[in-house]
């Protein structure tokens, strides 16, 4: 089994950091606030699904980073 986890982070100095993390909340995520800025996780939204959703709130591809992490899970035989 093949998992993911969608990570978005967005840098501390954001103007629109906080409208954006309550954005991410209600997408799903769960957002945590670090020195560096915010940073939102999901194994349930897909990246891409997650992009296409925070530029229909308005939000530019400037202001947040994605990454996607896949995870291998293995099973007993």
């Amino acid at each position: 089994m093949v998992d993911h986890v969608t990570r978005i982070t967005v840098e501390a100095g954001s103007p629109r950091a906080a409208a954006l993390g309550g954005a991410l909340a209600q997408l799903g995520f769960t957002v945590h606030a670090g020195r560096r800025g915010l940073v939102a996780e999901s194994s349930e939204v897909e990246a891409q699904d997650a992009k296409r959703r925070l530029r229909a709130l308005g939000f530019a591809d400037r202001e947040y980073r994605v990454s996607l992490e896949y995870v291998r899970r293995w099973g007993i035989l």
